[in-house]
C-alpha cells in the first residue's frame, strides 16, 4: 500500500486532529458530574443526536470491512445494508423516546428520595427491575464485547497512521489510540457527540466524493457497470453468490436463505448496543425520536450505499489485483485524489474510527465507574471523584483495546462479533424493560447471560454460516420467557413503579399529538 506522506496531506490531517482535541478541551469544562460525562446532561437536540448516533454506528467497518465485502462477493451483501437500515429506523421508532424518558424517571431504587437517575444501560436495568445482579452481569458483558469492538477500531487507526506518516501499523495503532483516549477522557459524552457531528460530515462527503470520482474514472455509470460485469455479471445480483477465488470471481450458488437471514439479522444489534442507546438517553426530549428516525434512515442509506459503491469501484479499477480487499478505500484515495486532498479523505476514515471508539470508551469507562465502583464500593462517592475515575477508566480500556488490536484480525469480523454480543445480550431485555410490566429481574438476568454466552459458544461451533446473532437473540428471548414464567415472581413495587412511569408516558404522547 503506497504511502501518501506528502507535507500537505500531513498538515490537513494534523489540523483535523487538533480540532477534535480542541472540542475535548472545550467539553472538559462542562463536565461537573456523572450525568454530564456519561450522557451530556440530557441536553442534546435532534440533529446532533441523530448525526452522532449514525456516526457512532458507522465505524471503521464502513470504510474497510463493507467495501471489502462488496469487493469480494458483490451485491449479495446488500442484505446486510438492508438489515442495518431497518434496525436503525426501528431503534429510533420503538426505543429512543421511551428510553429517554424511562432512564430519567427510573431513579436509583435504593435511594428513598428519588435521586440517582439512570445514566448507563446497566444502571437502567438495575433501577427498572430493582436488582444489583442485573447491574453487575450486564456491565461484565459490556466490557467483554467492548474490548473486542475497540480492538477493531484501533486496528484501523494503525492502518491510517501508517498510510499517512509511513510508520509501522503497530506505532500507528498506539498513536491513534492515544489521540482518541485524550479527547474522550477530557470531554466525555459531550466531546464524543460534538466531534461525532464533525466526523459524520467528513465521513459523508468523503464517501460521496470518492464514489463520484471513481465512477467517472471508469467512464461514468455505464462504464462502471460494464467494468464490473466484465469480471462477473453475477456480482450485481443480490440473489447469486460470488466469491473471489485464485484471482477471479467465481459464481458459487444462489444466495442461501441462511445468508439472507444473517444479513438482515444485523438489525437486532441496534436494540442492545450501549454506545448508540446512550445517544437516546442523552436527548433533550423524547419527541426528538420521530425526526431522528427520518434523518437516521437517510444517513444509513447514503453512507452504507457509498461504501458499497467504493467496493464495486475497486473491482472496476483494480480487477482481482487488490492485495487486501479491506484496502479498497485507501487504495482509491491514494490513486485518484491529489495529495493535498488525501489528508481530508484519510481523515474521513479516522473520523469513522474515532466516532465509534470515543463513544465506546465513554460507555465502558462510565460502566466501570458507575456500575462497579459507585454501586459496590462507595455509593456516596463525590461526583467529581467519579468523573476523574471515569477518565482513568478510559485509559485502562484504551490499553486493553490496543492489546486486542495488536493481535490482528479482520475488522468486519471483530465488529460482527461485538455487534452480535450486544444485540443478543441486551436487545430482548431492553424491549421487555420498556414494554412489558410482567418481566422479572430473574427473566432479565437469564436473558442477558443466555444471549451473551450463546454468541460466544455458537461462534465456535457454527457449521452452516449462520450469523451468531440469530440463534443468540432467539435464545435470549426464550430464556426471558422461561425466567419470567418459572423463576421468582415479580416484585410488587417494581410493577407499581412501571405502571406509574407508563402512565406519565401515555399522557406525554397524548399531549404531544
Amino acid at each position: 500500500m503506497p504511502s501518501t506522506a506528502d507535507p500537505s496531506t500531513i498538515i490537513v490531517f494534523l489540523v483535523y486532529l487538533l480540532a477534535v482535541l480542541a472540542i475535548g478541551i472545550w467539553a472538559y469544562r462542562k463536565n461537573t458530574g456523572m450525568s454530564d460525562f456519561a450522557i451530556g446532561g440530557r441536553r442534546l437536540g435532534t440533529f446532533v443526536t441523530a448525526v452522532s448516533a449514525k456516526a457512532t454506528d458507522s465505524s471503521q467497518w464502513v470504510f474497510f470491512g463493507l467495501p471489502g465485502a462488496f469487493y469480494v462477493s458483490g451485491m449479495s451483501n446488500i442484505w446486510l445494508i438492508l438489515g442495518l437500515t431497518i434496525g436503525f429506523y426501528l431503534s429510533w421508532r420503538i426505543l429512543a423516546g421511551r428510553l429517554r424518558e424511562y432512564s430519567a424517571k427510573f431513579s436509583d431504587w435504593r435511594q428513598k428520595d428519588g435521586s440517582g437517575e439512570s445514566v448507563t444501560l446497566p444502571g437502567f436495568f438495575a433501577n427498572r427491575f430493582h436488582s444489583n445482579s442485573l447491574r453487575s452481569v450486564s456491565a461484565i458483558f459490556i466490557i467483554i464485547f467492548y474490548v473486542i469492538y475497540l480492538g477493531s477500531a484501533f486496528i484501523a487507526t494503525g492502518v491510517i497512521f501508517a498510510e499517512i506518516f509511513g510508520t509501522s501499523v503497530t506505532t500507528g495503532t498506539i498513536v491513534g489510540a492515544v489521540v482518541v483516549m485524550l479527547y474522550s477522557s477530557l470531554g466525555g459524552y459531550l466531546a464524543s457527540s460534538y466531534t461525532d457531528v464533525v466526523q459524520g460530515f467528513i465521513m459523508f462527503f468523503s464517501l460521496l466524493i470518492l464514489s463520484v470520482i471513481a465512477i467517472f474514472q471508469v467512464g461514468g455509470i455505464g462504464g462502471f457497470i460494464n467494468a464490473i460485469g466484465a469480471q462477473n455479471p453475477d456480482l450485481g445480483s443480490p440473489f447469486v453468490g460470488v466469491e473471489l477465488v485464485d484471482g477471479s470471481w467465481v459464481t458459487t450458488s444462489s444466495v442461501s436463505f441462511v445468508a439472507i437471514i444473517s444479513g438482515l439479522a444485523w438489525a437486532a444489534g441496534y436494540f442492545g448496543s450501549p454506545h448508540i442507546l446512550a445517544r437516546f438517553m442523552g436527548m433533550r426530549k423524547a419527541e426528538s425520536a420521530r425526526n431522528g428516525a427520518r434523518l437516521g434512515v437517510f444517513l444509513s442509506i447514503t453512507l452504507l450505499g457509498f461504501a458499497a459503491i467504493i467496493g464495486f469501484a475497486a473491482i472496476a479499477i483494480y480487477g482481482p489485483n487488490l492485495a487486501d480487499p479491506e484496502d479498497a478505500y485507501i487504495s482509491l484515495v491514494s490513486d485518484l485524489m491529489p495529495t493535498w486532498a488525501a489528508g481530508v479523505f484519510l481523515a474521513g476514515v479516522l473520523s469513522a474510527v474515532m466516532s465509534t471508539a470515543d463513544s465506546q470508551l465513554v460507555v465502558a469507562s462510565t460502566t466501570l465507574t458507575e456500575d462497579f465502583y459507585r454501586s459496590f464500593m462507595k455509593r456516596d462517592a463525590p461526583e467529581k471523584l467519579l468523573v476523574w475515575l471515569s477518565r482513568i477508566a478510559v485509559l485502562v480500556c484504551t490499553g486493553i483495546g490496543v492489546v486486542v488490536a495488536l493481535q490482528g484480525g479482520s475488522i468486519l469480523d471483530l465488529v460482527a462479533y461485538a455487534w452480535a454480543g450486544f444485540g443478543a445480550s441486551f436487545g430482548p431485555v431492553l424491549l421487555a424493560a420498556l414494554y412489558s410490566r410482567k418481566t422479572t429481574w430473574f427473566g432479565a438476568l437469564a436473558s442477558i447471560v443466555t444471549g451473551g454466552v450463546t454468541v460466544i459458544v455458537y461462534r465456535q461451533i457454527d457449521m452452516i454460516g449462520l450469523y451468531e446473532l440469530v440463534p443468540a437473540f432467539l435464545a435470549g428471548l426464550l430464556a426471558l420467557w422461561i425466567g419470567n414464567r418459572f423463576g421468582p415472581g415479580q416484585k410488587q413495587e417494581v410493577v407499581e413503579r412501571f405502571d406509574a412511569v407508563t402512565g406519565k408516558m401515555t399522557t406525554l404522547h397524548a399531549t404531544s399529538k
